[in-house]
């Protein structure tokens, strides 16, 4: 059973190919077609032996039918397919002629004349040869009768009566096949209009998700940082110094207040990053007094760009508290130098103590606290990195005091 399933789907499989996709539904139904007969007429040749009254000529209009079908698969394997078509459909009508004519006269077998356009009309496009096999099966329908006037009743073959009906009957079907193409059409450019519809909301999401994760996260760091500066002016008051910690929280408020029109936005410029920046450093300068000093390089050589905000303040923060914060002796340093290249290249150097001992000191103080900021930001910088498709990301380089972190941000112009 196996064998005979596999061997029919190898039949209706010739001349089926990678790059035939339009042409597949013709090329099996030709197929099915021509299988069809084959199977019609090992039948008949079981009964002739009964029935036929000249067995000799069935046998040899079997033979041409057997070889016409041989040649039609052959022409589907080698993509011949107009060809084979052609083949096929004449192959039909010069056996209805013999049949018609010399084996089974008077048994109306030239009835079937009037379905051999239709099928044309299936299996071809190109209109002349439909046309032409039209004509043709009306002159073999009309034709026989004219030369034999004794074959049919005399009124019967009317030759203005049949061409009407060949010509009719194919104008109808050649306005139907017309208005089914016209249809597949517009349902083939529905269907494309509605996969790249699909497309385009599927990378909608995707943008929109990205955006809403990076908001999340923004919208979560914001309170982070300003826990740690409400903590340094907590820690000014406990201390006494009054007109320090008013002027502590009046830079506070200024930075809060930039911090809050800058955090709907999912690109500033980096002006006003910088601003921001220079608050925060301000603020923790007051808070170190003088202890602490910062540098920014070629903030000036940076215009015209836009970036993601609160991306760069973590790192100083990081820097200053797990670096800075356990430095005890000298004077606390952090430098931020920018370079523009396809990123945003910010790199940011501490003289603290370097991460291994910051680590070290945070076990040793039963520390297990990881910083929000830093996972929040690399979270941040992974999404931006697959939305970009780009080298975007942060990285520690050793040195022989403190830390380096080299950031790449994407930047607007």
């Amino acid at each position: 059973m196996e064998k005979i399933k596999s061997l029919y789907n190898k039949i209706m499989n010739i001349g089926v190919y990678e790059d035939t996709v339009k042409e597949y539904k013709k090329i099996r139904l030709l197929n099915a077609f021509s299988l069809t007969w084959a199977g019609s007429i090992l039948l008949f040749m079981m009964f002739d032996p009964f029935f036929s009254q000249n067995l000799f000529q069935s046998l040899k209009v079997h033979g041409f039918s057997f070889l016409c079908i041989i040649i039609v698969y052959t022409l589907q394997k080698f993509k011949k397919y107009t060809l084979a078509r052609v083949v096929y459909i004449s192959a039909l009508i010069s056996v209805t002629f013999i049949f018609s004519n010399f084996i089974e006269p008077l048994r109306l077998m030239e009835n079937f004349y009037f379905v051999f356009p239709l099928i044309a009309l299936v299996f071809i496009d190109t209109r002349w040869i439909t046309i032409t096999i039209m004509i043709v099966c009306w002159l073999l329908y009309y034709v026989p009768f004219k030369l034999e006037t004794n074959k049919y009743p005399e009124g019967m073959m009317n030759p203005v009566l049949i061409l009407t009906v060949f010509t009719g009957t194919y104008i109808i079907l050649n306005y139907s096949k017309v208005l089914n193409k016209k249809s597949e059409q517009k349902l083939l450019k529905s269907n494309q209009k509605l996969e790249l519809a699909y497309i385009e909301l599927e990378e909608r999401k995707k943008s929109e998700f990205a955006h809403l994760q990076l908001k999340s996260l923004r919208a979560q760091m914001n309170p982070h940082f300003m826990f740690n500066a409400m903590n340094s002016i907590q820690s000014l008051v406990l201390k006494g110094d009054k007109h320090e910690a008013y002027s502590y929280l009046t830079k506070f408020a200024s930075l809060i207040r930039e911090n809050l029109n800058m955090s709907e936005k999912s690109f500033i410029e980096f002006d006003e990053e910088l601003s921001l920046l220079k608050k925060y450093l301000e603020l923790e300068k007051l808070r170190f007094r003088e202890d602490f000093e910062y540098k920014i390089i070629n903030e000036h050589e940076i215009n015209d760009i836009k970036i993601p905000s609160m991306i760069i303040q973590p790192f100083i923060e990081n820097a200053i508290k797990h670096g800075l914060l356990h430095k005890i002796e000298g004077l606390k340093k952090i430098k931020i130098e920018f370079y523009l290249d396809t990123v945003l290249k910010c790199i940011i150097t501490d003289n603290g103590v370097g991460i291994e001992a910051s680590e070290k000191i945070n076990q040793e103080n039963l520390t297990k606290e990881v910083s929000f900021s830093t996972k929040a930001i690399k979270d941040r910088l992974l999404l931006l990195k697959d939305y970009y498709k780009s080298d975007i990301g942060f990285e520690y380089e050793e040195i022989l005091e403190g830390t380096k972190v080299i950031l790449k941000i994407p930047y607007n112009t």
